[in-house]
């Protein structure tokens, strides 16, 4: 069969099995991952800068080190940061959550994203668009942008990303990748990109890619939501934002066992959503909790496993990361790329906690004890 006749044929079958119009184009134009290239495996650190300037110490056979170089030697090859508009600052809600040093500004993130390049690790920029957290519950809207139109918080938008991604260059990084929005299943910038504004967010995602693109054409760029289990949502979100000519080269999803659904639920839906739009998957947020205790008076925020039964333990923890990386192996055609285990160092410390006056939710789920001291699970990396 003659090539044309092949892609022809193989685009008729796309759409015949379900896949939105042009969706098959697309499917045919990216690369598949090559048999021989490696899985990323990663961790968001995002709060790594924060946990040292109150005193954290990490540990690995009973010596202190660096985290990052601890994560590195044990496999790791990636991490994932988080960048928010202007933390910290007092005049304005929910700036005001944060401390008022004002981690994961773009300052901050400049900082620990070259130490990461200096490792020789890889770099995934999370633009949260706001001030403090952005997630499927919350998407506040800086207040630099608060009340700003839609061709004003556009220009605005592409104004940030760009400034932010060129002063990376700068510091000679080169992120991998770049995310537009946190788990935007919602959509983002809200009430002007919320899910009910379709038009509005189409073109708020088109302005991000387009910055992205105007910087390092050859940086990903990633679309996040939350729906890791839940095919029917990602589908509606996904072909929305392809039905409004959205480009974009990976899809980010967040996967955690107490509220997304079942390993079986991410496969098919990872399997069903690489091949409807022909995109390349990441698992850009997952955990595992090491032990049911807690390490600080804050009450954690995992506190079950959903319908996975592997016990909270480090055990467990390797064994469900082997499991989701399995999973994403198994995405057809060299899909899956990768998975980043989120904030794995964001252990029980003084003055770090989700918000001002609050403490650590997460302490239950790294890969270090409530001492710093590495856990066996630390090793999960290795294994690709």
């Amino acid at each position: 069969m003659k090539r044309r006749e092949m892609l022809s044929w193989l685009a008729c079958t796309a759409l015949a099995s379900g896949a939105a119009p042009g969706f098959a184009a697309s499917a045919l134009a990216s690369d598949a991952r090559g048999s021989g290239e490696r899985l990323t495996l990663g961790a968001d650190v995002s709060t790594l800068l924060e946990l040292e300037a109150n005193g954290a110490k990490f540990y690995d056979h009973g010596k202190a080190d660096d985290c990052l170089r601890i994560f590195k030697r044990h496999g790791l090859d990636a991490i994932r940061i988080k960048v928010w508009n202007d933390p910290g600052n007092p005049d304005y809600f929910p700036a005001n959550q944060s401390v008022a040093a004002g981690y994961n500004n773009a300052k901050h993130v400049r900082v620990l994203a070259r130490r990461a390049a200096e490792l020789g690790l890889r770099v995934l920029i999370d633009f949260h668009y706001s001030d403090w957290w952005a997630d499927p519950g919350k998407q506040y809207p800086p207040h630099a942008w608060a009340g700003k139109d839609l061709a004003q918080t556009c220009e605005l938008l592409s104004d940030y990303t760009t400034g932010v991604l060129r002063t990376l260059r700068e510091e000679g990084v080169r992120p991998e990748w770049v995310q537009t929005g946190n788990e935007i299943t919602g959509g983002m910038l809200w009430p002007l990109g919320k899910y009910d504004q379709w038009d509005n967010l189409a073109t708020l995602l088109k302005t991000a890619h387009d910055a992205v693109k105007t910087v390092d054409p050859h940086i990903k760029h990633m679309l996040h939501i939350d729906s890791g289990g839940d095919n029917a949502k990602s589908r509606w979100w996904f072909d929305s934002a392809v039905q409004r000519g959205v480009e974009f080269d990976l899809i980010g999803l967040s996967y955690y066992p107490q509220w997304q659904g079942s390993l079986d639920d991410l496969q098919n839906n990872a399997n069903d959503l690489s091949a409807r739009y022909g995109k390349d998957i990441i698992v850009v947020e997952t955990a595992y909790p090491w032990t049911t205790s807690d390490g600080d008076p804050e009450p954690n925020s995992m506190t079950n496993t959903g319908t996975l039964n592997f016990p909270p333990t480090p055990e467990g923890q390797t064994q469900f990361f082997a499991a989701l990386t399995n999973v994403v192996k198994s995405i057809p055609n060299g899909r899956g790329k990768g998975v980043f285990w989120w904030e794995p160092e964001w252990i029980p410390t003084p003055n770090v906690g989700w918000k001002v006056g609050a403490g650590d939710q997460w302490d239950n789920n790294t890969l270090f004890d409530f001492q710093g001291r590495a856990l066996s699970s630390i090793d999960v990396f290795r294994k690709r």
